[in-house]
């Protein structure tokens, strides 16, 4: 099977490189080839989107789409928010398939898929043309659903997706009539609501009804496994990153009791265990997340002398004062040396990583500040 991947003039060159290498790494009777030369999409219309709920949502082609040919009229759109984004009809963009397929004598038992920024008049994220040989695939906005997941990963996904409809169905109609509504984390899941598309992903599977059709196909089983592999190795790119992000993003830290205990709910309420020199200053930092320069901090002695005094258990009123005037002293290092003893504590408690989150950092002469959210910080009491 060979399959044509076209970029369109407008999508990346490099992100449409690292789609075709993605690809290429799961071998087998599958053949995927890149174009030379650029589809240009060169009647898309700029429109806007009204809200967010619009953004995430598809729109369901009339039942002329499935049963026969393509549409070759943009529908009229009559969005007045300020979300501006380019769109072509389905019909134009099957058109710049067919296109292709003629000026490179492509032959019709091959597939041609385009890749395009533009988007398209359903809000889908691809369709497949009335021959079931050409397919688009939107190919921007994929961050909006997947933060911090390359956008190669979803891309090849949909390619890969449209390739497994094209092998266990015969037409768009049975392709409509075997969607499924209700998102079950199956291939075939329709995803009206587009953030489903992150189910589909984490799964990236077929429910037993899809796959007694795909065990009734007589196509190749190496192209099977060709693309179960794909879907597999996407699958573990996208739990490795959701993984990762939720191992290193950042919890809630909790200010507890009358001893402002520092912990942490998400781990296993976990204490930071802090001096009460340390914790004065921590704390003071916690509570003026716009950030303070060092040479600043004597203008709120008062404030970090409270807290110090709340804190601490030994020595005398006089000698307490002191310590805190060496703290202050921008001339002297010991306010660096508290800082150091802070990060060392978050570091050795949570790890360097998830450590960043939460010490007190700057540069010279600028401010100095937690890096924490301040929706992330919760004081149980008050001083």
């Amino acid at each position: 099977m060979i399959v044509h991947l076209v970029r369109s003039k407008e999508y990346s060159a490099h992100s449409f490189q690292s789609v075709l290498h993605l690809l290429n790494q799961f071998t087998g009777p599958v053949e995927f080839l890149a174009s030379e030369s650029l589809s240009e999409i060169n009647n898309a219309i700029e429109v806007e989107i009204a809200d967010k709920e619009t953004f995430e949502k598809k729109d369901i082609p009339p039942p002329h789409f499935f049963e026969a040919n393509y549409s070759r009229e943009m529908p009229k759109l009559s969005i007045q928010f300020p979300h501006k984004t380019q769109q072509a009809s389905w019909g134009h963009l099957f058109e710049k398939c067919a296109e292709y397929r003629s000026i490179n004598g492509i032959p019709q038992n091959e597939l041609v898929i385009l890749l395009t920024d533009i988007g398209n008049e359903f809000n889908w994220f691809g369709s497949i043309d009335s021959d079931m040989r050409s397919v688009f695939i939107h190919t921007s906005d994929w961050q909006y659903y997947f933060h911090g997941l390359h956008e190669r990963f979803p891309i090849a996904y949909e390619i890969v997706s449209w390739i497994f409809r094209i092998i266990m169905f015969d037409n768009r109609l049975e392709i409509k009539t075997s969607m499924h509504n209700e998102s079950r984390g199956c291939l075939m899941d329709f995803c009206e609501d587009k953030k489903q598309i992150v189910f589909k992903m984490r799964t990236a599977d077929f429910c037993s009804d899809c796959f007694q059709i795909l065990e009734k196909t007589s196509v190749d089983q190496r192209i099977i496994h060709q693309l179960l592999d794909g879907l597999e190795g996407i699958r573990k790119n996208f739990l490795s990153v959701e993984r990762s992000n939720y191992l290193n993003s950042p919890r809630k830290i909790k200010i507890k009791g009358f001893t402002h205990t520092i912990i942490i709910p998400d781990f296993g309420d976990i204490e930071i265990p802090l001096n009460p020199k340390q914790k004065a200053l921590y704390l003071f930092f916690l509570k003026h997340s716009e950030g303070v320069r060092i040479v600043d901090l004597i203008d709120h002695r008062k404030e970090i002398s409270i807290y110090y005094h709340r804190f601490s258990t030994f020595g005398t009123l006089e000698e307490i004062e002191k310590s805190l005037d060496i703290l202050l002293d921008p001339t002297n290092n010991n306010i660096n040396e508290v800082l150091s003893k802070i990060k060392s504590t978050f570091v050795k408690v949570l790890g360097q990583r998830l450590a960043e989150h939460y010490v007190i950092s700057g540069n010279r002469g600028e401010k100095y500040k937690i890096k924490l959210s301040p929706d992330l910080i919760d004081f149980e009491s008050s001083i």
